[in-house]
């Protein structure tokens, strides 16, 4: 009789696998099932932070077990006492220098001389970001390995040459590799991983919202899809913060948790939009008796609440990760769901968003998701996308997305 072929099983596959009870490969954003079936391949908040492309780890990995059968490398030669004596020798043999690897050393100066400013808020917060984030990876080498992948994607995003598709492979490599091992300690937040485990859990949101996505679909559901999934990974992200947070509040880096107070009043022609979004909502459960109004308010304020933030000094990344961390899960499946009024809201989040000085983490949401989603309303939604698409686009956004899409 046949023996029966083992095979691992997927313990974090896509929803849609799971709800065809197949064996899901877990590539990441898109599984080679869903990619066959060109279905839409979400993955749950649960397992949110595994999303990255980790073909390049597999391959890696691959690369190394395919040489088991080459010869064992030599001993190490016998170290003298002194490991800065380069002129000691044994055996009458000199010791060569260890070899540096410069592509690390170039993306570590990168994130001390500018990556870091992504995440910090002002000059109190400026030293834990730049000097103890590092130190602190030299203990945990899934933070360094984060650290590292979210400079080379900065290089990447930032820099017009020919080494671009380097910087790109080197961040999903770090980042693949960061995440493997920060997933076996996320049943286990202490007081001696809770600062690295913090730290990377605010450095991977960015990496989310700056890895470069999918080129322009024909599909505007594409882009909503991809910003789906980095929702969801900020979800993941956000039970992350909340163990961490009490072993944070006992260290020299509890300035990170002081926030900083903010205006709570806004320009009227900012809260002219917010009060059209709460009539709108309100208009929507007189009509509806089961539209949740109660969800969308809760969005509404939260939005409000950001936007006061911003015209405090937040800066873009941060308005972002913040509103996505605090999003309730509710209103992540209602633009899954493709409600228009949930998708109106993200469309004004972006307006807001292209107020402020954005950076390179997420310059492409910015167009690319009120594009998309002008283009799913329909005509009886779409004047209620009126004010931020006049905001991001101008009084011709009409004739702007138009040529956009033609091209």
């Amino acid at each position: 009789m046949a023996l029966r072929r083992p095979h691992r099983k997927s313990r974090h596959g896509c929803l849609e696998c799971k709800r065809r009870r197949v064996k899901c490969d877990e590539t990441r954003p898109v599984c080679s099932n869903c990619s066959k079936r060109q279905a839409g391949c979400e993955y749950d908040s649960s397992s949110s932070l595994l999303w990255a492309n980790e073909e390049l780890l597999h391959h890696d990995t691959k690369s190394v077990n395919s040489r088991s059968d080459e010869p064992p490398l030599p001993e190490p030669p016998h170290v003298t006492a002194n490991p800065f004596d380069t002129s000691a020798k044994d055996g009458g043999a000199t010791h060569s220098s260890p070899s540096l690897n410069l592509g690390d050393l170039e993306l570590m100066m990168q994130w001390c001389n500018s990556t870091y400013q992504v995440l910090t808020r002002n000059e109190r917060t400026d030293p834990v970001w730049r000097l103890r984030v590092p130190e602190e990876a030299l203990s945990h080498s899934f933070l360094m390995h984060g650290i590292l992948a979210l400079s080379a994607l900065h290089i990447a995003r930032t820099r017009d040459d020919h080494r671009r598709p380097e910087y790109i492979s080197a961040a999903v490599a770090h980042q693949n590799q960061a995440l493997a091992f920060f997933r076996k300690q996320l049943d286990d937040i202490n007081d001696a991983n809770a600062k690295a485990m913090f730290a990377l859990s605010s450095v991977v949101v960015v990496y989310a919202f700056g890895f470069p996505h999918s080129p322009e679909s024909k599909d505007p559901w594409a882009c909503i899809h991809d910003f789906i999934q980095v929702l969801l990974l900020a979800r993941g992200v956000e039970q992350v913060l909340r163990q961490a947070t009490p072993s944070i509040r006992n260290s020299d880096w509890e300035i990170l948790l002081r926030l900083d107070k903010y205006i709570a009043s806004l320009p009227q022609d900012v809260l002219s939009p917010l009060e059209r979004l709460r009539e709108l909502n309100a208009y929507c459960g007189a009509q509806d008796p089961t539209h949740d109004t109660d969800i969308y308010n809760k969005t509404i304020e939260n939005l409000t609440d950001i936007m006061a933030a911003a015209y405090g000094g937040l800066t873009s990344i941060t308005v972002a990760a913040r509103w996505a961390i605090r999003l309730k899960p509710k209103f992540v499946n209602l633009i899954r769901d493709r409600s228009p009024l949930a998708l109106i809201i993200l469309a004004h989040l972006c307006a807001i968003l292209c107020r402020l000085k954005y950076g390179w983490c997420i310059d492409q949401w910015i167009f690319k998701l009120p594009r998309a989603i002008y283009q799913i309303l329909d005509d009886r939604w779409k004047p209620h996308a009126q004010w931020p698409m006049v905001e991001i686009f101008g009084q011709d956004f009409l004739n702007e997305i138009e040529t956009i899409n033609s091209v």
